[in-house]
């Protein structure tokens, strides 16, 4: 709990949810037999979770929880040397660290589409993501080439899950965009009431080719379902006239990951992004985007630390702040919404398990992001005409959707009264 304690000292202006949902993303869950139990009733929302239950020997715990007092909504991320501990009492689930007790938390019901099947035989389940109540993703590109020809993100594990999935199951690498389409149908009639689309995964070395399979996976559903009110792609950062296409077809938002700011390690962290589009084309299709979508309806991530990883010729901690920070602030006086993921290590990388920065390096760029937020008064686009409130639209400020980051709950935690759960004394 000194951790906690240090945390509410050094950031007095954060809402406490904030402090201590950054401090879980960054030290994990502890798994136990109750969570594990609470996963064969709940629904796989998340990527990893999915992928991880193809080489697990157990039921994967639930991707992600919420708290019940403010639906403040966090990604479980499994690590034994964690504090935090959710169990069950009296039919109800409660986050703990230690012996304090920081509030009861849900799971987000199995739905029933999940046992469902597609005419041709295939689990609803294999093509579908459920991240919030009324969202869900499907794989326009099930595979990562990049992995392959080992031009992979240095960060990820997504990759070599794709294709392990592809070894073991046979699964397409472009799925059957029918199946995508009826399976999407099914989960709508049966009980998800669709009001964003997410199209995400997969990378291609042809991003032309990448682009053209996007458009026809999104026409295919949406010529199957009524247009729900937000639709989202996630890709390599697309040229001009498919980003036009993908509009006309019902897109509201893109996401170009760019992953990772500073210049020199761009090329070294993500080799087969700096390859195929490279970091300059990027951020000028960043900008494109905005002109066609909006500002409040583009957005980039990074996966922040992973710069300040201490290797020979990265930056220190004081460095990276300093690069994010000018980062931040190029892409958000464009209108462009930068956010990032906390890096976490997996066997998969090629770094230490102790090589991520502590809690509040992460704390002081989320502030830094909502700082500038405000004084480039993009939170209007983003949904909250005021602090304190949550967004009356989903976009790219859901916080059921994006429970891996933090910085979304700013603008809906800041003024908001404060709930039962407290801060350690």
């Amino acid at each position: 709990m000194q951790s906690l304690e240090k945390l509410v000292d050094q950031f007095p202006d954060t809402p406490w949810k904030i402090l201590l949902k950054a401090d879980i993303l960054r030290r994990g869950i502890r798994l136990n037999e109750d969570i594990q139990e609470a996963g064969e009733i709940s629904c796989l929302t998340g990527l990893s979770t999915k992928f991880e239950s193809l080489v697990s020997h157990f039921s994967p715990p639930p991707s992600q929880f919420h708290f019940v007092d403010d639906e403040t909504t966090v990604d479980i991320k499994i690590d034994e040397r964690s504090p935090y501990e959710i169990r069950a009492r009296d039919g109800k689930y409660r986050l703990s660290c230690g012996a304090n007790d920081f509030g009861e938390v849900r799971f987000t019901k199995r739905p029933s589409y999940m046992d469902k099947r597609t005419s041709d035989g295939t689990p609803c389940a294999e093509y579908l993501v459920q991240r919030g109540p009324s969202c869900l993703s499907v794989s326009p590109v099930d595979f990562c080439a990049y992995f392959r020809t080992g031009d992979y993100c240095r960060y990820c594990f997504f990759a070599p899950m794709m294709e392990y999935r592809l070894q073991r199951n046979n699964a397409r690498p472009i799925p059957n965009y029918h199946m995508v389409a009826e399976a999407v149908d099914i989960a709508c009639r049966e009980d998800v009431k669709l009001r964003e689309l997410k199209l995400n995964g997969g990378a291609l070395y042809n991003v032309a080719r990448e682009a053209r399979y996007i458009k026809q996976c999104l026409e295919t559903i949406l010529n199957r379902i009524d247009a729900p009110e937000e639709v989202t792609v996630f890709a390599q950062a697309l040229k001009k006239e498919d980003q036009q296409d993908l509009k006309a077809l019902g897109a509201t938002n893109v996401l170009f990951d760019l992953e990772v700011w500073d210049e020199r390690l761009y090329p070294e962290l993500v080799p087969g992004k700096a390859k195929t589009v490279g970091r300059a084309t990027w951020l000028k299709r960043l900008q494109d985007a905005v002109d066609v979508f909006g500002r409040g309806h583009v957005g980039t991530n990074f996966v922040a630390g992973i710069e300040c990883a201490p290797k020979p010729g990265f930056l220190s901690r004081d460095e990276a702040i300093r690069s994010y920070s000018e980062g931040f602030e190029y892409l958000i006086e464009r209108g462009i919404v930068p956010w990032f993921t906390i890096w976490t290590t997996n066997p998969v990388m090629q770094f230490e398990v102790d090589d991520p920065p502590p809690t509040a390096f992460f704390l002081k760029l989320g502030s830094t992001i909502h700082e500038l937020l405000e004084k480039y008064d993009v939170y209007p686009d983003l949904g909250f005409p005021e602090m304190g409130g949550d967004p009356p639209t989903l976009g790219l400020y859901c916080y059921y959707c994006y429970s891996m980051q933090f910085t979304r709950d700013y603008p809906r935690l800041i003024n908001r009264k404060q709930t039962a759960t407290s801060p350690p004394a």
